[in-house]
């Protein structure tokens, strides 16, 4: 059981390169949702500060691979008397995502490391609260003090974004629309926006240069053609019922309704 909360609290740990937001629609209204961490550029650190100078013989022999999936309702239901002595906060969040599963894909020589985490929703309405599931994913470590303590007084907790955002979907026959809303503690509008991050603070500035060709994607595939859509420099798939576009991450945590789009189908 520990060993699977430590493999989940690496989502938390090494967020430090892409992120890939996946929606899947099929033409019941039910779907898959799926937050992607493409994390290679964090594995090759890891490698190099343990040792990446090692003989060719021992990195193939320390070589880790692993490409599993693990199903959060399997974990409580096989290890349920190591979920029921789990502190109470661990047990609330373990529940909130019963029905979520995790993905996993590792290669340290080849430097990959991609986590999943997602949803099998039946329908839309399932992902009213997929920030805080996704949240309460991340939560699920051992040493959530000292998380808690990095992302605080660290640039890379910049990273995680605000917990002030929260995003939403909604599906029609017609059309598509994903809808962020930013709660902020002080004044309302484009200006409060930007004081989601400042660039200028230098606590910032280490956090701007690690992460400046890092990027938040968004993939969407609906069971209709894309006949309009209200954002730029999109890529459609041939027969455009899947649609992918991208900012930078730190543009994102500037502005996190840079992401939202409208989409409006082709009649059939």
């Amino acid at each position: 059981m520990k060993k699977i909360i430590l493999l989940i609290s690496c989502i938390a740990f090494f967020t430090s390169c892409n992120v890939t937001e996946s929606i899947v629609f099929n033409e019941n209204g039910s779907g898959q949702f799926l937050i992607t961490y493409e994390m290679g550029d964090a594995v090759k650190a890891m490698t190099q500060a343990m040792g990446g100078n090692t003989a060719d013989s021992e990195k193939e022999k320390d070589n880790k691979v692993m490409d599993t999936t693990i199903v959060f309702a399997d974990i409580m239901e096989t290890y349920k008397d190591s979920v029921a002595a789990l502190p109470k906060e661990k047990q609330l969040a373990l529940e909130a995502v019963k029905n979520m599963f995790m993905n996993m894909h590792m290669n340290e020589e080849e430097g990959v490391m991609n986590m999943g985490v997602g949803l099998n929703f039946n329908s839309i309405e399932e992902l009213k609260d997929i920030n805080e599931k996704i949240r309460n994913a991340q939560s699920l470590n051992s040493q959530g003090d000292q998380m808690d303590s990095m992302k605080e007084n660290s640039p890379l907790g910049n990273f995680f974004g605000s917990e002030n955002n929260k995003t939403g979907y909604i599906l029609t026959d017609t059309g598509f629309s994903r809808v962020t809303e930013v709660s902020v503690l002080e004044g309302d509008g484009d200006e409060s926006v930007e004081k989601l991050f400042n660039e200028e603070d230098e606590s910032n500035q280490e956090f701007l240069d690690y992460f400046e060709n890092a990027f938040y994607n968004v993939k969407l595939t609906f069971p209709k053609a894309v006949k309009t859509i209200s954002i730029e420099n999109v890529e459609f798939s041939e027969d455009r019922k899947t649609v992918t576009y991208k900012t930078n991450w730190i543009e994102y945590l500037k502005n996190p309704m840079l992401l939202d789009v409208n989409v409006e189908f082709v009649d059939e």
